[in-house]
């Protein structure tokens, strides 16, 4: 199943509210969606409705439905408020096939809608790094209410006080925007450390240092982290309270603003931990404005800060991309950095 529960009753009362009778909603998914249903069992449209909504998902065409519902009723506020939180998701940037492989290999036991629900959570508090005025420069991630984790090089040469982060930005496929976001602005950098010039270098001369970390640690105007979206908190991400072993094979997810566009899901997997565990490398499909990502396991575990792909030119989307554990940036951290974050 694609949809959560929440978007499954909601796209049946929008159906309901744009078809009043069965009639109406045999035509829409006949003439729009150009399927054929069973024959007409239910006389309630209700009970049509949610059969619907079930069968679409279980065959794997709940996006058509969803466009044939718009095209029928192009002016209906439901069908196109509807129609506007599912394509502009990042829950779309993962595909049923994929979903159903993380989820077979999961270490504990989770269903599709519980993973999607997690993802849907963590993706509020990813933001993209710009300038003011709104030129993007990378991505950024909550890791404490008023604190943004992004790569050093994505700030470089930059005025703090000239810093801003957006979250929530949501555009749908044909770029109409349907939120610009909110935009914070950033106050102070907190802690930082530079990238290795061996980054950008192939092949590598040497490996990054324990001084060559490439992050930097954004205090935030306002406490994003406390803002409130709908019944629940924005909240952070927090650090795993042990080492995620890396699996070379196991599934690598970064969640990005690729270019500086709405955010995307990129899906591979763990390739190697160098020697000095400065780096590790995946394959995933990232794009400049990737830097300052955060990278998770399979099951959603934040384990690195994705900040590079392959420097060779031609590679601008990255195959070879890298990011730097989070284990290895926190032992950098002085103490008092460290309690600031609830990291100690």
């Amino acid at each position: 199943m694609e949809l959560e529960g929440s978007e499954r009753e909601e796209l049946t009362h929008a159906l309901l509210g744009a078809f009043a009778s069965v009639e109406e909603l045999h035509r829409m998914v006949t003439v729009k969606c150009g399927r054929e249903l069973a024959p007409l069992v239910e006389r309630e449209s209700a009970a049509r409705a949610r059969t619907l909504v079930h069968t679409a998902e279980a065959e794997g065409w709940t996006d058509v439905l969803v466009r044939g519902a718009q095209a029928a009723a192009p002016g209906h506020p439901r069908i196109r408020r509807f129609l506007q939180s599912y394509f502009s998701s990042v829950q779309r940037s993962v595909s049923g096939s994929a979903l159903a492989r993380i989820v077979q290999a999961a270490k504990q036991p989770m269903t599709p809608e519980a993973w999607r629900d997690r993802l849907a959570l963590l993706s509020r508090r990813v933001c993209r790094v710009e300038l003011d005025g709104g030129r993007a420069l990378g991505t950024g991630f909550l890791v404490a209410p008023d604190v943004v984790l992004t790569n050093s090089h994505v700030i470089e040469h930059r005025l703090v006080e000239a810093l801003r982060v957006r979250f929530d930005l949501k555009v749908l496929p044909d770029r109409i925007a349907v939120h610009p976001g909110r935009v914070y602005a950033v106050t102070a950098c907190l802690a930082q450390s530079p990238h290795s010039p061996a980054d950008l270098m192939h092949p590598r001369p040497r490996e990054a240092t324990r001084d060559e970390l490439d992050y930097a640690f954004l205090q935030i105007e306002d406490a994003p982290g406390d803002d409130r979206l709908g019944d629940r908190p924005r909240g952070f991400i927090p650090l795993p309270p042990s080492p995620t072993p890396f699996t070379t094979g196991s599934l690598a997810l970064v969640m990005q603003h690729p270019k500086g566009r709405p955010m995307q899901v990129a899906l591979d997997t763990f390739q190697a931990l160098n020697r000095s565990r400065t780096r590790i490398t995946y394959c995933t499909n990232t794009h400049p404005g990737s830097s300052g990502s955060p990278c998770f396991t399979q099951d959603l575990e934040l384990v690195a800060l994705h900040h590079s792909g392959d420097p060779r030119p031609g590679h601008e989307a990255a195959e070879d991309d890298e990011g730097i554990p989070l284990e290895t940036i926190r032992a950098s951290l002085p103490p008092g950095v460290l309690r600031r974050l609830g990291w100690d």
